[in-house]
């Protein structure tokens, strides 16, 4: 688009028709292409949000698997009370490990 500007600009300095013609000639055939791309990246994108398949009927289908195969399925995140314990657990070993080197320092 940036090269059919500049030859516009060219060819409507000199006045010449034959150029000006040929340049928006090129600019409608990019136009046109550009119009194409825009339509069949619109074409997909809602071809894509038409074949989403809604979140309740994949967990029921992963939880038809999980009995069929005798398996216990687990969803969502695990309670806050485990990784709160995991961080009490490790402030006293750090704690330790800093009394314990301060010691050796002595």
């Amino acid at each position: 688009m940036m090269a059919i500007t500049k030859n516009l600009e060219k060819a409507l300095a000199s006045n010449n028709l034959e150029k000006i013609a040929g340049t928006m000639q090129l600019f409608e055939k990019q136009f046109e292409n550009l119009d194409l791309q825009t339509q069949v990246v619109d074409g997909v994108m809602s071809q894509q949000a038409a074949l989403s398949t809604p979140e309740d009927e994949v967990g029921a289908l992963m939880q038809q698997v999980a009995d069929e195969h005798g398996l216990e399925l687990q969803t969502g995140l695990p309670g806050a009370s485990t990784s709160v314990a995991a961080a009490a657990q490790a402030a006293p070993e750090a704690d330790l490990t800093s009394r314990l080197a301060e010691l050796k320092g002595r």
